[in-house]
């Protein structure tokens, strides 16, 4: 797999080219939304690879264990402010339940305690405060 990502950006949209056999390309047409719709994107993407990395290491965490879990559902957010004309992403929040059986609870409650983070969120933690919220869902 690729770590090369392709963006190619228009006057009516845009196209991510991911060269990840799961994602392939993701397109944006503009013409389909308002302008005032189109803004945020980039938050997004941001907070999606926050969740896909945090919930993928709680994944291999429990499966390392022997867990069968139902579903991991995460929620993502990020807040922005203003500074000196521009703005910044000064916040990451995640929310994220895990739905396992009873008789899994007790390991659940570990691998909460040491997935503290991923790769992606301990590299925002550098100069973005981030928030991770899991839990059994």
């Amino acid at each position: 797999m690729s770590d090369v990502v392709e963006f190619e950006h228009t006057p009516d949209g845009f196209t991510i080219r991911t060269g990840h056999p799961l994602l392939e390309d993701i397109h944006a047409d503009y013409t389909s939304v308002s302008p005032d719709q189109r803004l945020g994107t980039a938050r997004v993407f941001l907070v999606s690879a926050a969740l896909d990395c945090f919930c993928g290491s709680m994944n291999a965490a429990l499966l390392a264990r022997g867990v069968r879990y139902r579903r991991i559902v995460g929620r993502g957010s990020a807040e922005k402010e203003e500074r000196d004309g521009l703005s910044f992403v000064n916040r990451v929040h995640l929310d994220v339940r895990v739905e396992v059986d009873d008789a899994d609870a007790e390991t659940l409650a570990h691998c909460l305690k040491i997935v503290k983070s991923c790769m992606i969120t301990r590299s925002l933690m550098e100069g973005v405060a981030v928030d991770i919220h899991a839990e059994r869902g």
